[in-house]
C-alpha cells in the first residue's frame, strides 16, 4: 500500500485486475466506470462490478484498449454531495493498492486514473482531478454525446436531505414540487437575488422555476435566465439593473461560529419591498446529509429569502440563502428546530458561473466591517425577484 502521487505513471499487464474500494462514509453514493475517451473507443463505458456498496471490481483490463479513463462518480448527484467524502479510496492494480488522497475541490465526479497504450505497453496514469459539477459535466467536457452511465440515479443510501425521515427540506419561499401549474401569466411569488458582476445576478434554481418573466429590483427590470444547476439550486439572471456586485469569498474557508449577516426581501407582501437583514452564525459546515456544498445558519429567513445573500462582518458573500428545516414536521415529532437554515457556499456560484461561461471581474474582498458599511454594500447588490409564469 502506498500513497498515491497525482501525474504518477505506472505499467499494467493485460491481465491485472482492478480493485477500488471506497472507505470513506459516503461510499455508498459512488459508481465506478471506465469510460473511453480516444484510439477507437470515444463514449464507450465498461461499468465495474459492484462486490459490495463500497468495493468495484474489474477482472482483467483487456478490455480496456486504447484510451479509457477510471472515473468515479455520485450516482444521483440530483441530491447534491460530492466524491470527497468517500475518501480515502485505495485502488489496487497488478497487486499494487494506491491511496488516493481527497482532492483539494469539492468534485462530484473524480477521474481516478486514465489507461493508455504507447509503445505497445500500457499504462496507467494516477489523475484524482474531476468535475465539480458530477458525470454530466464530465461527459459534456469529453464531447461524448447521448453515452449512458451505468447505476445513474440509484441511490443505495439516503440522499442528503432525507434526515432520517424527521421530514423535508422545504424551500423558505413555501413553493413545493407538487404546487399545481401556474396560467400563464399569472404571479407566482417572489424571491431574492445577488449582484455579483455587473447586469448577473444569482439566486435559487427554485426561484426561477416555472417563471417565465422575471421583474428586477425596485425598477422591475426585466430578467432572462442565463442558466439553471437544479443539482446545487442556483440560477443565473442576465439584467441590466443598478447596483454594485459583491465580492465572493472562496479564498479561505469558513469558520463554524462565524458572524453572517443574511439579506433578502422575505414576505414583501406583508414587510413591504424593503431589503431585510438578520444576524447570526455558522452553525453547521455541512448540509443536510452531510452534503459539504452547503452549510447550516442561524440568522432567520422566510419567505421570499431565497436567493439571497449571506455574507461574512465584512460584506463579502459566503454563501445564498437556499432552505430551512421544517419546523412544524420536526415538532411534530417531538423535534426541536429553531433557525435551520441552510446556505449554498460561494464556492458553487464561482463554479457555475465559469460552467456558464460568464465573466467574473476581480473584485477585492472587504476588510471594513463597520456594520453600517456592510448593510450599504448589501442594499446595493441584493435585489428582488418578481415571479410571473
Amino acid at each position: 500500500m502506498q500513497p498515491a502521487q497525482p501525474g504518477q505513471r505506472v505499467s499494467v499487464s493485460a491481465k491485472a485486475d482492478c480493485r477500488i474500494r471506497l472507505q470513506g462514509p459516503e461510499g455508498q453514493r459512488i459508481a465506478i466506470a471506465a469510460i473511453g475517451t480516444g484510439g477507437g473507443q470515444s463514449g464507450r463505458v465498461l461499468a465495474f462490478e459492484r462486490i459490495d456498496p463500497q468495493h468495484w471490481h474489474m477482472d482483467g483490463m483487456a478490455e480496456l484498449e486504447g484510451d479509457f479513463e477510471i472515473v468515479a462518480y455520485v450516482m444521483d448527484d440530483r441530491h447534491g454531495g460530492f466524491a470527497n467524502a468517500a475518501y480515502p479510496i485505495h485502488m489496487e492494480v497488478d497487486g499494487t493498492t494506491h491511496v488516493m488522497p481527497p482532492p483539494t475541490e469539492q468534485l462530484a465526479a473524480v477521474i481516478l486514473a486514465e489507461v493508455y497504450t504507447r509503445n505497445g505497453e500500457r499504462r496507467m496514469k494516477l489523475s484524482n482531478e474531476g468535475f465539480t459539477f458530477g458525470i454530466d459535466a464530465y461527459v459534456r467536457a469529453r464531447n461524448l454525446g447521448s453515452v449512458t452511465v451505468p447505476f445513474r440515479n440509484v441511490p443505495d443510501v439516503p440522499p442528503p436531505g432525507n434526515h432520517g425521515g424527521n421530514g423535508p427540506i422545504p424551500h423558505p419561499d413555501g413553493r413545493g414540487h407538487n404546487r399545481p401549474k401556474p396560467v400563464p401569466g399569472q404571479l407566482i411569488g417572489s424571491g431574492s437575488g445577488v449582484l455579483i458582476a455587473p447586469d448577473l445576478i444569482v439566486t435559487n434554481a427554485h426561484v426561477v422555476e416555472d417563471g417565465q418573466r422575471f421583474e428586477v429590483g425596485p425598477a422591475r427590470d426585466s430578467g432572462v435566465v442565463l442558466a439553471v444547476d437544479a443539482q446545487h439550486d442556483l440560477a443565473l439572471l442576465r439584467c441590466q439593473t443598478a447596483g454594485a456586485p459583491l465580492p465572493l469569498r472562496i479564498g479561505s474557508p469558513l469558520f463554524l461560529g462565524e458572524d453572517i449577516m443574511a439579506a433578502g426581501f422575505p414576505l414583501i407582501d406583508v414587510l413591504g419591498a424593503d431589503l431585510k437583514v438578520t444576524t447570526g452564525n455558522v452553525s453547521g459546515l455541512t448540509g443536510g446529509g452531510g452534503d459539504i456544498s452547503r452549510f447550516q445558519f442561524s440568522a432567520p429567513i422566510g419567505s421570499g429569502s431565497s436567493g439571497g445573500a449571506i455574507i461574512d462582518e465584512f460584506g463579502n458573500l459566503v454563501g445564498i440563502t437556499s432552505a430551512s428545516l421544517a419546523h412544524d414536521n420536526m415538532r411534530n415529532r417531538g423535534s426541536i428546530s429553531e433557525n435551520v437554515n441552510f446556505g449554498i457556499r460561494a464556492a458553487m456560484v464561482f463554479e457555475m458561473v465559469a460552467a456558464a461561461g460568464a465573466d467574473l471581474p476581480p473584485i477585492a474582498i472587504s476588510t471594513d466591517n463597520v456594520r453600517r458599511n456592510v448593510v450599504g454594500r448589501a442594499r446595493s447588490a441584493v435585489v428582488s425577484i418578481i415571479i410571473h409564469a
